[in-house]
């Protein structure tokens, strides 16, 4: 690191270091994030992402993200106790924003509990780009994510009703928890066996699980090869 950027990275810690990552609002006496705090964090994170690319994220450093980010070692503990800790609020930002763009694409549907369009709309947050995403998927923590995706969504199932379940009471988080843990599941062994069965085929069977059950789906498959 130069000298610019070691006087940069000392600047940038000494004033957080002075005090909080907060600052006052004029006039109201309410608290904004530092700017330079915001700067920092996202040097930080867009340094690991960067080097995520190229390595494994189990991996990488302090030192390395600290060095690509150009800042020191100190300035990155004082935002984030660990790389973990980094991976942990990137991937579950991530979760969430499919979560959210999923069930917002959901919310004027007249059939909330349209599971062909969720998984389709999951599949395609996981992975807009297949080649890109099997290419990376030996650096990335994608089972973190999936693990992720399935806390975040379940929560948000039953936040937003979105299946019509508030009625089961007790059982309301059992049967969400169902619901979307086999839903990511699915999602999960699509993308990682690199299956060759199109996109809506698995979404039209995993939609006849939910309703039918395992039964219907093998008397529904039974009844199609009697017509053959």
């Amino acid at each position: 690191m130069g000298n610019a950027g070691k006087k940069k990275a000392s600047d940038i810690q000494a004033a957080e270091e002075g005090g909080s990552c907060q600052e006052p609002t004029e006039g109201e006496g309410r608290t904004t994030p530092d700017r330079r705090v915001v700067r920092t964090r996202k040097a930080i994170r867009t340094a690991f992402l960067h080097l995520m690319q190229e390595t494994e994220y189990r991996k990488i450093t302090i030192t390395a993200i600290a060095r690509e980010a150009d800042i020191d070692r100190k300035t990155f503990y004082l935002h984030y106790q660990s790389v973990e800790d980094l991976i942990d609020e990137i991937v579950q930002e991530e979760a969430d924003r499919i979560v959210r763009t999923c069930l917002d694409s959901l919310e004027n549907s007249d059939d909330g509990e349209n599971v062909v369009a969720l998984f389709e709309q999951l599949s395609l947050g996981l992975a807009p780009d297949l080649k890109s995403a099997k290419r990376v998927a030996s650096h990335a923590p994608y089972d973190l994510v999936l693990k992720k995706l399935d806390s975040s969504l379940t929560a948000s199932l039953i936040e937003q009703d979105t299946l019509g379940l508030k009625k089961m009471g007790p059982y309301l988080d059992f049967c969400v928890s169902y619901f979307a843990a086999g839903l990511v599941a699915v999602i999960r062994r699509w993308i990682m066996d690199d299956s060759e069965i199109p996109l809506e085929d698995i979404a039209q069977i995993t939609h006849s699980l939910v309703h039918s059950g395992l039964d219907g789906v093998v008397r529904a498959v039974a009844q199609e090869g009697s017509k053959e």
